[in-house]
């Protein structure tokens, strides 16, 4: 039985979901769930008394088309063994497959598949059943070279970080600011046998000290991908790679603008549905 937590259902259109995503990093998340017309935001049951006001009052302030917001207690149940009962084997391209579930992938039950990564979710942190995180990992490998060091920047289950350790990547420095994530990424690297290349580390992205690297690859909401761009471009090496997703298509001028004045290049770009994926290359 996981923890008892609280779930926020917000009505809310697709172009006003950066807003939330936001201002929910001001608190304390156990994970997200998208659906097609709502955000399910779950939170520690042990802390939402002390948020409970501050959240409600900031998505009703800063969000101006939220519909609706209902609050349920989910102390009865195992919320997360459900939810990993709806899960199912991920292609995230014609050879390379995530498995989500407890025990271990079975080779044989992936013919075709050059890599099986077993990623089991921590809540909703990332197991590629997500658009953004597929392309983020599709557009991470066409730019990933063995030997290389990268940044994972909002790692969440781990996802990127490992599929970059299993594709040669030398080391990856996988970074979340999220205890829970933390906790679900440390677990997956181990049962993906990349401890040696996976560093995971607990950080703010805003304040962390990045190290200099060939690449980062990140799947985070956009006002923190604008936010970052000068961080970003002072931890690459020339010539390196910007990896990024979970970028609605409405901000595809502004991101690309305000990396371009950071000494960046689009080297491609990806959709699919409303979420945008960009392949950046800093030619400083």
């Amino acid at each position: 039985m996981v923890d008892p937590y609280i779930c926020l259902e917000l009505t809310v259109p697709p172009d006003d979901r950066a807003i939330v995503y936001a201002l929910l990093t001001l608190f304390p998340l156990t994970g997200i769930e998208e659906g097609e017309e709502t955000l399910s935001v779950y939170f520690p049951a042990a802390q939402w008394s002390a948020i409970a006001d501050d959240v409600q009052t900031l998505l009703q302030q800063h969000v101006p088309n939220l519909l609706d917001i209902r609050i349920e207690s989910l102390e009865a149940q195992d919320w997360y063994t459900k939810w990993l009962e709806q899960l199912s084997p991920l292609w995230l391209c014609e050879d390379l497959v995530v498995h989500p579930f407890p025990d271990p992938p079975q080779p044989q039950s992936y013919p075709g598949a050059k890599d099986v990564l077993h990623i089991v979710p921590g809540l909703a942190f990332g197991t590629g059943h997500h658009a953004s995180t597929r392309l983020a990992a599709q557009l991470l490998l066409r730019v990933l070279r063995s030997g290389t060091i990268w940044i994972d920047a909002g790692t969440g289950s781990g996802i990127l970080a490992i599929l970059a350790a299993r594709r040669g990547a030398q080391h990856v420095y996988a970074i979340d600011n999220n205890l829970y994530a933390v906790e679900s990424a440390k677990l997956n690297v181990q049962r993906n046998n990349v401890a040696a290349q996976v560093t995971v580390i607990q950080a703010d992205l805003e304040h962390f000290s990045f190290p200099t690297v060939y690449g980062i690859v990140a799947n985070l909401h956009t006002e923190l991908v604008i936010r970052l761009a000068p961080r970003i471009a002072s931890s690459l090496l020339p010539g390196g790679f910007f990896v990024v997703s979970g970028i609605l298509m409405t901000y595809f001028t502004e991101v690309v603008e305000i990396y371009r004045v950071q000494s960046f290049s689009v080297l491609e770009w990806k959709t699919e549905g409303e979420w945008l994926g960009i392949i950046f290359q800093s030619f400083r």
